[in-house]
């Protein structure tokens, strides 16, 4: 059976329904007036008819009109409405899918490998430090004139770079300051920051400078990283701060250098001496 019919005692409109719904009430499509449907009736013919062999009845047996059961006029078959969509969390999921996505874009360029440059002479002394302030911070960049700045505009961000080489190893350091976008909370704990930047760090350890609490350890995994690159991290003014050192061992490949690292790079870049001398003001 394709479905029950009834006919709506207000506007006379017919409309067809499931044949397995059940008791209840639909609205009519046209005046909207509730109907109430009843539970269909269920017939259990046995399995041997007792009254098969009786005398027919004539006339009086005859089926009822078939206009009971096909009612003049055009027929509406009504359609239950569907189910409203949840939208419960709808906003949050949205923000945290937004910041993910901007912190992703901010990391790739952070860290990318547009701030390294070729590496030319290596020297055999440590030229020493030079102390520059850059965009309202201050840390210690190898002395001489190996050293480029640049900032570049995204959707929601700046970010500036200062990066600096030394040219006797051939090792790099940056300072990158970036506008966080405004879907970031400030607030948020650095852990978790990296975490929806999916940054991982080897070695991760709380740093403290300047009273402004970070994150530092070897970069592991990420987005654009440098993996092997010593780097300690803050949100600081509304600013992500990062002060990165990338070994000329780690980025030999990237710089095309075709000398072997130094066995005493470490000794003479001094990675401890650059990361201590970040202030923020």
């Amino acid at each position: 059976m394709a479905g029950r019919r009834i006919v709506c005692p207000q506007c006379k409109t017919t409309l067809q329904i499931p044949a397995t719904m059940g008791a209840g009430k639909v609205k009519c499509p046209k005046c909207e007036l509730m109907l109430a449907v009843r539970a269909p009736v269920t017939v259990h013919v046995p399995e041997e008819n007792l009254f098969d062999n009786l005398p027919s009845l004539g006339s009086s047996a005859a089926a009822p009109p078939s206009s009971v059961f096909r009612p003049s006029g055009p027929v509406t078959v009504y359609q239950p409405p569907k189910p409203a969509k949840k939208r419960g969390g709808g906003s949050k999921a949205a923000v945290k899918i937004i910041s993910t996505i901007a912190g992703l874009g901010l990391l790739c360029v952070l860290l990318c490998a547009g701030g390294i440059f070729a590496v030319g002479y290596l020297g055999s002394r440590h030229s020493g430090w030079t102390s520059v302030t850059y965009k309202g911070y201050t840390v210690s960049m190898p002395a001489g004139e190996d050293r480029r700045d640049k900032s570049q505009q995204f959707p929601g961000t700046t970010v500036h770079e200062l990066t600096g080489r030394r040219k006797e190893t051939g090792s790099q350091y940056s300072l990158v300051v970036a506008d966080l976008p405004a879907v970031i909370d400030p607030n948020i704990p650095i852990a978790e920051l990296l975490r929806d930047m999916r940054i991982r760090l080897s070695n991760p350890r709380p740093v403290t400078r300047s009273g402004v609490e970070g994150m530092a350890g070897t970069m592991q995994s990420g987005v654009g990283a440098i993996e092997g690159s010593d780097c300690e991290i803050y949100v600081h003014n509304r600013n992500l701060v990062v002060a990165v050192y990338s070994p000329y061992s780690e980025i030999k490949d990237l710089v095309g250098g075709q000398r072997k690292p130094r066995s005493n790079e470490s000794e003479l870049d001094k990675p401890s001496e650059f990361f201590d001398s970040l202030e923020f003001k």
